[in-house]
């Protein structure tokens, strides 16, 4: 059903729509520019190519121009109800989805935004919808679902428009049920699986440490030694070669359980500018995935970014990485923001403040991400903070073979992203089964503490709703599991088996209510753990934890076998067994004293429990409780 057109209100238009461009300028440059931004991706040309041969700045087009200026704008500094104020970059990528409707209706035969009807609204979305992309894959849902916005932003803005669109073009339905977008089609941003994410964050924590001190080592010696023989005014060559004989004689550290330095002799400043390269992109690994941060935050932050605070109750130090937000923040200079640092990300600061010194003091400037041009070690050309674009291209073409990243379930190569880190780090920390993480679960540990600390108060609301959905996901997972298995150990786990009428059956639609009550009205939840599930009640809390959960310091195996809280699924066998076969060679060791050998015994006599109830029948464990299986 068409409406009719509310009464058009009046738009002002301003003189000028930013500091370097006026209203009546065939292209507009936005303010706005941060690190990490080109002023390319802050400027939309108006006089682009219409079908016809015609430029859309052309006189015949001109009040259909005045409209589609008036639309872009009205995003910007009056946007639908509902709806945040555009920033820059987000009105050009607008502004390139407008040009497309724009030349599409105008090969068409139409001249304005008024034929834009209902009809001609979709017949528009089903030809983006058929469209290939430059891979030759099909447009995915969420690129129709960002047309559509635009067909309808046009519809909700019609009142500033001198002739606007004259039907919804969804007819009060929302753009998604045209678009196809919806929690089920939408192409998510995905994380990083496990045995992908685990070696990718170890290779990149391994790569900061000594690797990095000695590609810092060589960089600056060879560049020092090139700079001093320049300034003598010798020739070329003269200049050169004891920089490469410096390079080739250099020796790299062999790291502590290896047999071999970690890379072998290189020649050449473009070896060294290849290894140093790596080591900025470990950086950026380590900080997105230990601390959940978006690549413009990342690639915003300066030097001297790291703050400690003392903890709520005075007994610890915690370290903060000082940046700014800028996806939420009301203008674009961005909101100040702490995010936890474990060590780690810690000494990835060290490591870019190193690396960036002398770019930094050539330039001027304070930001860690300033890339050189070229392919060696000095370049007296400006610099600038490298793109996200840049830092996607780097990670795939050369960080990930040079880590050999493994490859996905299919055995195709994984394809990281800037915003893979954000995602997964929101997953490990809403894990509540650690298990699987292995070196990780320390770094992991250390942010759960910061997080939870009452000092801490942290403004990424955004990243705070990724957490809390995944420890959704994970603690209804995790009590399905529980409620299912046919074996459990620990005081909780044979408590739950021995009384669970779900056990042995698989998930259906009886035990996800029975689940959504368990969460919903009973409050149950799950605490972090490293070694099983900790179904947590803080009254029964062996490790003296309190309202916000377990408490690390006290959490050990030893502990949660002694805990009401302490459930052991038959995924936690192989740790478990592990932690026998260590304890069973340290008995056998004759330097032992005694007192050592009998912690050993007892921490043995914990797995053996623990591997027993995982190995026993159901019937068999009720009778080992003194009660019937139900």
């Amino acid at each position: 059903m068409s409406s009719t057109p509310a009464t058009r209100r009046t738009f002002d238009r301003p003189q000028k729509v930013s500091e370097q461009s006026l209203w009546s300028d065939p292209q507009w440059q936005f303010d706005g520019l941060r690190p990490g931004l080109r002023l390319s991706q802050l400027r939309f040309d108006w006089d682009f190519q219409l079908p016809d041969g015609s430029c859309f700045t052309a006189p015949c087009w001109s009040q259909w121009l005045h409209d589609a200026q008036t639309f872009l704008w009205s995003l910007r500094v009056d946007p639908p109800r509902g709806r945040r104020r555009l920033r820059a970059h987000s009105l050009v990528t607008v502004g390139h989805k407008l040009r497309v409707l724009i030349c599409w209706m105008a090969d068409e035969g139409m001249r304005g935004f008024g034929t834009l009807d209902r009809e001609n609204a979709q017949r528009f979305l089903s030809v983006v919808a058929e469209r290939i992309t430059v891979r030759g894959n099909a447009v995915t849902a969420n690129t129709r679902h960002a047309y559509a916005n635009v067909v309808a932003a046009l519809w909700l803005q019609r009142h500033k428009l001198a002739d606007p669109p004259p039907d919804d073009p969804f007819d009060g339905e929302r753009a998604s049920v045209f678009s196809g977008f919806c929690g089920l089609a939408a192409e998510r941003w995905p994380f990083t699986p496990d045995a992908i994410a685990v070696p990718l964050i170890s290779k990149a924590i391994r790569l900061i440490g000594q690797p990095a001190d000695d590609l810092i080592a060589l960089r600056d010696q060879a560049a020092s030694l090139y700079e001093e023989r320049r300034a003598r005014g010798l020739t070329r060559p003269s200049v050169r070669q004891p920089v490469l004989k410096l390079i080739s004689a250099f020796k790299f550290t062999c790291l502590d359980g290896e047999d071999a330095p970690w890379h072998p002799p290189i020649i050449g400043t473009k070896q060294v500018r290849f290894l140093v390269d790596r080591i900025y992109e470990a950086c950026f690994v380590v900080i997105s995935y230990l601390v959940g941060a978006r690549v413009s935050e990342i690639l915003a932050l300066e030097a001297d970014c790291i703050e400690q605070h003392r903890s709520a109750d005075a007994t610890e130090t915690f370290a903060y990485l000082r940046g700014r937000i800028f996806k939420t923040a009301a203008d674009d200079a961005g909101q100040p923001h702490l995010w936890a640092a474990p060590q780690a990300v810690v000494r990835a600061i060290e490591v870019l403040e190193h690396l960036s010194a002398p770019l930094r003091q050539q330039a001027g400037r304070s930001q860690l991400w300033l890339a050189m041009q070229g392919h060696g070690i000095i370049d007296t050309r400006p610099t600038d903070v490298m793109t996200s674009s840049t830092l996607v291209s780097r990670l795939n073409s050369y960080f990930a073979p040079f880590v050999a990243l493994p490859t996905d379930s299919e055995g195709s190569a994984w394809r990281l992203t800037t915003h893979q880190g954000r995602k997964t780090f929101a997953r490990f920390v809403g894990k509540r089964d650690r298990t699987g993480l292995h070196a990780l679960q320390h770094h992991f540990g250390h942010v759960t503490r910061i997080m939870t600390d009452r000092a801490y108060v942290g403004t990424d609301f955004d990243l705070d709703e990724l957490v809390d959905a995944q420890t959704l996901e994970e603690t209804r997972s995790a009590l399905e599991e529980l409620l299912t298995a046919s074996r459990l150990g620990g005081k909780a786990g044979r408590m739950l088996s021995s009384r669970s009428r779900f056990r042995g059956r698989t998930r259906d639609g009886e035990l996800t209510s029975y689940v959504d009550f368990l969460i919903e009205e009973s409050g149950m939840r799950l605490g972090v753990c490293d070694w099983g599930y900790c179904v947590y009640r803080a009254e029964s809390a062996a490790c003296m934890g309190d309202e916000r959960g377990p408490n690390p310091l006290w959490r050990t195996e030893s502990t949660c076998m002694s805990c009401a809280n302490f459930a052991v699924t038959d995924r936690h066998r192989p740790v478990w067994q592990a932690r026998l076969d260590r304890n069973l060679a340290l008995v056998a060791d004759d330097r032992l004293d005694a007192s050592s050998i009998a912690l050993a015994r007892t921490r043995i006599a914990e797995c053996e429990r623990v591997l027993s109830d995982l190995s026993a029948t159901g019937e068999a464990r009720a009778e080992d409780d003194g009660r019937k299986s139900t």
